[in-house]
């Protein structure tokens, strides 16, 4: 990563791991616009997949955007998500625009390729900008990884238990970071993430397919939903007893996705942190039918129906059904 201080004129993040994109896109955004900055003055973004006539980046709109002197704010910051089209079509102006960059402008540049050996590569690292890579890992760095993201949730986890997380959840760098958040709550105050966590949790997450149920219920979809409990009770009929922690844990995750919202983060940037990868349209919709005060509402109605299975006044079973008809509810 080249940098010549902390402002550069140009942040380029590329790579084919969506998960470390978007964190390095959220690191180099707080960097140049910190919070009191009103990122609604500062801040212009472009979604590189569209054309100019959908709204899509035009070079003389992004030059001009660049060069707008910054109101309220050090900088103003343009990004081009999906850039790659823009790259392309674009590539010997912006080698020649870096040879004298906008003095108070920042451009961020998100793609998939940006091989080193090409001339805007070391225009950019020429010009003090900086160059993230987001490669996929995999193998020991993929482990390691998962050590990393327990540790920064100051939580220990042997190598071996670690693995077993990426045997079980795949090589999906999101995923990877939400179940070890996941992992990390469940074990509360004790200082490590154990093999018996894992077994209670991730592998059980993984059979009972409680996301889709909750994903078909999102969407309205509420036969499909039930189906696809019942398919899980009839796999698992101990499932019934440990579904309620795997709908609440959604229902948070969704909360959070609210809170992200208000914090200015698209749904393209929040859908890698709530494992939505790749269903920002979906994610949006969600939003759109599932407010904050109706999510709080079936949490608070998922305590409930725990409270009373546990004496017995109560089937879970009927309780998640009617749960599930509540989250596929059309928006009041």
């Amino acid at each position: 990563m080249g940098t010549k201080g902390d402002k550069p004129p140009i942040v380029a993040v590329f790579g084919d791991e969506e998960f470390r994109k978007a964190a390095a896109l959220q690191q180099a955004l707080d960097a140049l616009l910190p919070p009191e900055v009103d990122r609604a003055l500062a801040l212009c973004t472009y979604d590189g997949s569209q054309n100019e006539d959908q709204g899509g980046p035009a070079w003389a709109s992004v030059m001009d955007d660049l060069a707008t002197l910054p109101f309220l704010s050090e900088r103003r910051v343009v990004v081009i998500r999906e850039a790659d089209k823009f790259i392309s079509a674009c590539r010997e102006r912006l080698e020649r625009y870096l040879a004298a960059p906008a003095p108070t402008g920042t451009l961020i540049l998100e793609c998939r390729s940006l091989p080193r050996n090409t001339r805007l590569y070391k225009a950019i690292q020429a010009a003090g900008g900086r160059v993230c890579e987001c490669k996929k890992l995999v193998g020991r760095a993929l482990i390691d990884f998962v050590v990393g993201e327990a540790h920064a949730r100051k939580k220990n986890i042997d190598h071996a238990v670690a693995a077993r997380i990426v045997e079980l959840t795949g090589s999906e760098q999101g995923m990877l970071s939400a179940e070890i958040e996941k992992l990390a709550l469940y074990a509360a105050d004790r200082p490590a993430i154990t093999d018996q966590d894992v077994a209670d949790l991730v592998g059980q997450s993984r059979e009972e397919k409680i996301f889709p149920v909750m994903d078909a219920a999102a969407a309205g979809r509420l036969s499909h939903a039930l189906r696809l409990w019942h398919q899980v009770l009839a796999t698992d009929p101990a499932a019934i007893y440990k579904a309620l922690g795997g709908i609440a844990f959604v229902l948070r995750k969704w909360l959070t996705a609210h809170q992200l919202v208000d914090q200015g983060l698209s749904t393209r940037a929040i859908a890698p942190k709530v494992m939505m990868y790749g269903r920002e349209r979906e994610l949006d919709a969600l939003l759109r039918r599932l407010s904050r005060q109706r999510l709080g509402r079936l949490l608070a109605s998922i305590a409930e129906l725990d409270s009373q299975a546990k004496v017995g006044t109560r089937s879970i079973e009927t309780g998640i059904e009617k749960v599930l008809t509540e989250v596929a509810a059309p928006a009041a």
